[in-house]
């Protein structure tokens, strides 16, 4: 899986330094990240705005003494439109950490930052308590599923089930509203897409594109219409930051 990452500082040598970071520790771990970086916080909002959505925002505080600085305002209204991601900033002075905090800031680090307290920050930030999850009500009473740990989601008579990385399917209660109304807040992650009108895949979790059908990691198939095909291809070449093979 990819984590992706947002990065806004106005400074250019800070954007470097801040995705540079990014790079290492997860190149360190043989893992991928992706990092945006955006010179303004009006780029970032305007990028969320798109549907662009971040396992973690990285963003520069800086601006005149006694203003709150653009890149607070913008943190405030990510969390007021529901990003609920980690989020940290980088600022040269503590004079805002009270405010960052306000905002459910994971961490305040001062420039110039260090690897080690990146690795630290990111250490935090991958840890699935930090990623969103979904509140379930169950016959067996309300389950917690993290986004992440979710392969796929099947409706059948009115009931969904949650499809786990770990080989459980959690069943819904039956639902009186349409399956796309409960599966809408993952949608809006944009980490997973609907390929059928019965299925909702995460691109994370997805392995082969076949004619008809798609192959999750845990070797499921799942049907795939064709008037779906290209909206499918375009979701996962956007989720892998490139092309996905060939139905």
């Amino acid at each position: 899986m990819i984590f992706h990452i947002a990065i806004c500082a106005g400074d250019p040598a800070l954007r470097t330094v801040l995705r540079r970071h990014c790079e290492d520790y997860f190149a360190r771990r043989t893992a991928v990240c992706a990092a945006d970086c955006f010179d303004s916080p009006a780029a970032l909002l305007a990028r969320d705005a798109a549907g662009g959505r971040y396992e973690l925002y990285l963003i520069e505080l800086a601006g005149p003494a006694g203003a709150l600085p653009a890149g607070l305002s913008a943190a405030m209204t990510l969390r007021q439109q529901g990003r609920r991601a980690p989020l940290a900033f980088a600022a040269r002075t503590p004079a805002w950490a009270y405010y960052a905090y306000r905002a459910d800031a994971m961490q305040y680090l001062l420039c110039p930052v260090r690897y080690e307290a990146m690795s630290a920050l990111l250490d935090r930030a991958v840890q699935p308590e930090y990623a969103p999850a979904l509140a379930l009500p169950t016959a067996a009473g309300l389950r917690v599923l993290p986004y992440a740990q979710i392969e796929y989601l099947e409706c059948t008579q009115h009931v969904v089930h949650f499809h786990l990385r770990g080989g459980e399917a959690v069943a819904s209660l039956s639902q009186r509203a349409p399956f796309l109304q409960l599966a809408a807040p993952l949608l809006a992650d944009g980490r997973f897409v609907q390929t059928h009108r019965s299925y909702l895949v995460n691109l994370a979790e997805v392995r082969l594109l076949a004619a008809g059908e798609v192959q999750m990691a845990s070797g499921a198939r799942l049907p795939l219409p064709h008037g779906r095909e290209a909206a499918v291809r375009q979701a996962l070449a956007a989720w892998h930051g490139g092309a996905f093979g060939d139905i």
